[in-house]
């Protein structure tokens, strides 16, 4: 194996990182000229270096490391959009692989995660071009929504450059029109960026939400939706954010895990009470009036206590009647009631137990409300109350709460009290009582605030601060609040089972994203589909200006379609207009003048979750759709998605069904789901596994780890994307300095072995040098076997998205099989070997096949190192791609060199059980003459073996036959290796050395002895094997000759 210098050999196999150094020092001195080596120095009639001339050694243009001019003007060209052109308008549509691009936000520069969502794309994109298959990649951007829209606020605020603001000038016209302006200019910011990572796809026809064509489309889903009564208008509770003013999804959810807030006990006094239960506090001697007996709700949200309608109690849980000296008879569930007994200082006593039951229809008032004639509520039935925490009476406030909502509707309350505004304050429809609290933040002063009027009403029995999970705005990261406000709302009620359904079909990588998908959607009733901001797609509806009754039906909707259809822009919607009898059909035109347009406009999960429309249309226009019995192959995004963009688009999807006309495709399709696979990715952690963030200072981003930074030095697009590769997607993933430092010196290896097999197939051409199988040797066979095990693992770790794997697998072919193996063992014949010999042509045979296994199976994650490679295959390699007008590793056709024959499970098992284990054993005798100092070069030294009696001799048989005493010799980089009958057994005294050893290998016994070769060193090939000094061995002879 070649240390840094020509002349030496070691005597142990160096670690992977040392052989690839010496190899790269090595290779750094080759050229496109053979006469130039490494062994010429001035000094020409220096013995050693006569011969120089004569050695084949390794010749190539491909580079140490590639530069920045040849990878913009040429590289990244190549592999994106020549690459993708070609593949496109050469494949067959009956080979068409489809992955569906979820919409990144257009605002911004791109973040770490970006780049491992779209390199994950791509390697999946650019294994199916390899495997023959036509890709249809589109990527997208998702242009509305919030941030967008206050960016655009505030560039009118500086503009205006004035304290208080001209509201003329916050129109939503004006607004639509910087925000467009700026996600415009956002998209072509990052489309370049995502180029930059060598991604491959139809950047110059992206798919963009704010598009005319795809707004089109999701008002036909919105259509299709309210033809089947799943678009309803609803006052319920939703969540708010206070800080944007406008109602959130579920998916716009982050949950603070540490959030504060007052947890109190409040008493509400029971002031009627049933017959029932009248009657078992009378027989339990209970001595109960309007004023001592009072139910013990607990509460983490004080604030909503104004707008309490009613306590829900568990008719199932039994309950317990307990007294306290200071507060009187307290109503509790049984199995709380001693915990809550020990929450105040006076002594309490639990008195005795009854039947939820019992509870139900009894009522209770609010002693803040001061108006008796609205104070008194019902105890009513709810299925959420346990009794695991609290009281298990559940203070309940429709206008704040799904769970109260519901349980109230069920049981007739209707009157729904949320006084809450768009930016969290108090408002005037506090009942009377609870004036003080108008004008106050409910999340601030106003839960003090009302924290004072509660004590002093003498209703807190008990209160202490609670740090819990709360949902916060992931916009504004600040904590929302729920109230309750007229929206629009899909009901999911009678889809929800054909969606969950629907996913049996579809494959998800990780497989737990099953579950958690099939969880959001089993939990959602409804999905609040209405926002209050001006930038995105306007609700088609109008509102009666006196009544404020809504006017939206099959009629208006399609009217509006046809418009858009006509050219017209949603834009002109949000004018300001007095006549919008343009927006109406003919059979409204004539009261046009008592209606005005809608401001709500749809949530972005809403925009986003319908790009499968494009799918659709695009299988459609090109006859694929019946075929296919699906849309889109893959979609893969981060593990967030479970609750975002796979819902939204599962849902859209099975609630719209198709965009196209039921005689157009099979009608099992309507409940399909829009995706034949999932996949999740993790996100992007520190070295120590923390969230970056820049108040910490851990943030890196893709350009820093292409184009380096301070103390971190450059990796460029192919070592961004290795990253990638080599770690575990399916979790978050990690990088750092120590990461990236191993990046780097794998992607080394994995440069010096092209530079390797590329330098020595310089003279080679297949179709006039390749040699049989039947005519290579042992250790030849055994490459081939172990690269096609290489190449088919690929294949099958490529189709189940397993990259870390892979990368695993070619870098211990790379470090196990090539460089401390075969590398080794083929350089002799390689370089001095006559050019045309059968052992020479044998070895680049070899080479050929790994070099383009390489290439294939590396492409997809390496596109820039192989398309380099490729662009430096010698001329005569060259011809063996097919001549398209593009010349890419792409074209190879493995198969077109493959013989079943290459993969042999029984050389393999020989060489790697047998023959290296008999390796490990001799090298450790030349490491001992190295430590000692006695061997400075194995190429001095010579290896006698003798089998001992008593062995199976089935290996060794082989071993003898397959590989005798030259191929042995050339593994262990000797200079002769001789199978002897004996040994002496005394040690030879005038010998510089004389190592013997025995040892036990597959059956076989061995005495193994190491001494200096008896013979000369050749000048031209190095090895001890000429018979005088100065002279050339026989077989360098014959080749000079």
């Amino acid at each position: 194996m070649l240390s840094v210098s020509r002349r030496g050999f070691l005597c142990k196999p160096p670690s992977a990182s040392r052989w690839f150094t010496s190899l790269a020092l090595f290779l750094s001195n080759t050229t496109t000229n053979n006469n130039n080596t490494p062994a010429e120095s001035n000094t020409t009639d220096d013995i050693d270096h006569k011969y120089s001339r004569t050695v084949l050694l390794p010749s190539t243009s491909f580079p140490n490391r590639s530069n920045k001019k040849l990878i913009n003007t040429q590289l990244l060209p190549t592999v994106t959009d020549r690459l993708y052109n070609w593949q496109y308008t050469t494949r067959s549509n009956n080979h068409l692989f489809i992955l569906h691009d979820g919409p990144p936000y257009a605002n911004g520069d791109l973040h770490l995660g970006h780049s491992v969502n779209k390199i994950l794309k791509d390697i999946i994109n650019r294994y199916n071009v390899l495997i023959g298959k036509k890709v249809y990649y589109r990527p997208g951007w998702d242009c509305h929504g919030l941030p967008i829209e206050l960016m655009a606020l505030d560039k009118i605020s500086k503009k205006l450059k004035k304290k208080k603001l001209d509201t003329k000038s916050f129109t939503p016209v004006k607004i639509r029109e910087i925000a467009e302006k700026h996600a415009l200019q956002q998209i072509e910011n990052q489309r370049a960026q995502f180029k930059s990572f060598a991604i491959m796809g139809d950047f110059d026809n992206p798919y963009l939400t704010l598009s005319s064509e795809f707004q089109l489309n999701q008002l036909k889903i919105f259509y299709k939706m309210f033809q089947k009564n799943l678009i309803k208008r609803k006052k319920k509770p939703v969540y708010w954010g206070c800080e944007t003013n406008t109602a959130l999804a579920e998916g716009e959810l982050e949950y603070n895990e540490n959030h504060k807030s007052t947890a109190t006990y409040l008493l509400f006094p029971l002031i009627h009470f049933n017959d029932d239960f009248k009657s078992f506090l009378q027989n339990n001697k209970i001595n109960f009036n309007n004023e001592n007996l009072s139910c013990l709700i607990w509460t983490s949200t004080p604030w909503t206590i104004a707008s309490n309608k009613a306590i829900c109690i568990n008719q199932k849980l039994n309950y317990s009647l307990i007294h306290s000296p200071e507060h009187g008879y307290l109503v509790v569930a049984e199995d709380l009631a001693s915990k809550i007994s020990s929450l105040t200082s006076s002594e309490s006593s639990i008195i005795t137990s009854f039947p939820g039951s019992l509870l139900l229809n009894n009522k209770y008032k609010n002693p803040l409300i001061t108006d008796d004639s609205i104070n008194s509520f019902p105890i009513i039935h709810g299925d959420h109350v346990t009794n695991t925490a609290g009281t298990g009476l559940v203070h309940t406030a429709p206008g704040h709460g799904n769970d109260d909502y519901f349980a109230c509707l069920n049981n007739g309350i209707t009157d729904i009290l949320s006084p809450v505004d768009g930016s969290g304050r108090y408002t005037n429809e506090l009942p009377n009582g609870f004036e003080v609290l108008i004008g106050h933040k409910v999340l601030g002063e106003g839960t003090l605030e009302m924290l004072r009027l509660l004590h002093s009403q003498k209703m807190i029995y008990h209160s202490q601060d609670l740090i819990h999970s709360y949902p916060y705005d992931w916009r504004s990261k600040k904590p929302i609040v729920i109230r309750s406000t007229p929206q629009w709302f899909a009901d999911l009620s009678n889809i929800r089972e054909t969606a969950t359904e629907s996913l049996s079909d579809v494959n998800f990588v990780p497989q737990r994203g099953l579950n958690r998908l099939t969880s959001f959607i089993k939990n959602r009733n409804e999905w609040c589909i209405s926002r209050q901001r001006s930038w995105g797609v306007p609700i088609p509806c109008f509102y009666h200006k006196q009544t404020g009754q809504f006017l939206m039906n099959q009629d208006t909707i399609t009217h509006l379609i046809q418009l858009l259809l006509n050219g017209t822009s949603l834009n002109s919607w949000f004018q300001e207009e007095e006549d919008i009898s343009y927006w109406l059909p003919n059979s409204y035109k004539s009261e046009a003048h008592n209606y005005t347009k809608g401001k709500d406009t749809m949530d972005v999960w809403f925009d986003s979750g319908s790009s499968w429309t494009l799918i659709e249309l695009y299988l459609n226009s090109q006859n694929l759709l019946n075929s296919r019995k699906y849309l889109a192959d893959v979609y893969l995004e981060g593990s967030d998605q479970h609750r975002g963009w796979f819902q939204s688009s599962l849902l859209t999807k099975v609630a719209a069904g198709s965009l196209l006309p039921e005689n157009n495709l099979d009608m099992s399709f309507d409940k399909q789901a829009p995706y034949k696979t999932i996949i999740t990715h993790g996100f992007t952690l520190d070295e120590k596994g923390q969230k970056m963030s820049k108040s910490i200072g851990n943030t890196i981003l893709p350009d820093e780890i292409i184009l380096g930074k301070k103390g971190l030095k450059p990796l460029g697009i192919d070592g961004l994307r290795l990253w990638v590769a080599q770690s575990d997607f399916t979790h978050d993933i990690s990088i750092g300095l120590t990461i990236m430092k191993h990046v780097t010196e794998n992607l080394i290896k994995i440069r010096f072995t092209f530079k390797f097999l590329l330098g020595n197939l310089n003279d080679f051409s297949y179709e006039k040098d390749a040699i049989e199988y039947e005519n290579l040797n042992l250790i030849d066979k055994y490459c081939l076997s172990k690269i096609y095990n290489l190449y088919q693992n690929a294949h099958s770790e490529y189709s189940v998205y397993n990259y870390k794997k892979l990368i695993q697998l070619i870098n211990n072919n790379i470090n196990i099989t090539l460089s401390s193996l075969y590398f080794d063992v083929c350089k002799d014949r390689l370089y001095v070997d006559g050019i045309d010999s059968l052992s020479r042509r044998s070895a680049q045979t070899v080479l050929f096949h790994v070099l383009m296994i390489y290439l294939k199976i590396l492409s997809p994650i390496l596109p820039l190192m192989t398309q380099e490679a490729t662009d430096n295959i010698p001329i005569e390699m060259a011809k063996i791609f097919k001549t398209d007008g593009f010349f890419s590793a792409y074209q190879i056709q493995i198969e077109d060199y493959f013989n079943e024959k290459f993969i042999n499970g029984k050389i393999e098992s020989f060489i790697d059980d047998y023959v290296s284990k008999l390796k490990d054993q001799l090298l450790l005798m030349l490491e001992q003459g190295r430590i000692l100092k006695t061997i400075k070069n194995s190429l001095e030294s010579q290896v006698q073996l003798v089998i001992k009696s008593g062995s199976e001799m089935v290996y060794w048989n082989l071993l003898e036959k397959e590989m005798g005493e030259k191929g042995l010799s050339d593994l262990l980089l000797v200079s002769n290796v001789r199978f002897v009958e004996e040994i002496p057994e005394t040690i030879d005294s005038n010998l510089l050395y004389d190592y013997r050893q025995t040892f036990e290998i597959g059956g076989d016994k061995f005495l193994a002895r190491v001494l200096p070769s008896e013979d000369f060193k050749c000048p031209r090939c190095w090895k001890y094997t000429a018979k005088k000094e100065k002279t050339l061995c026989s077989r360098c002879d014959e080749l000079i000759d």
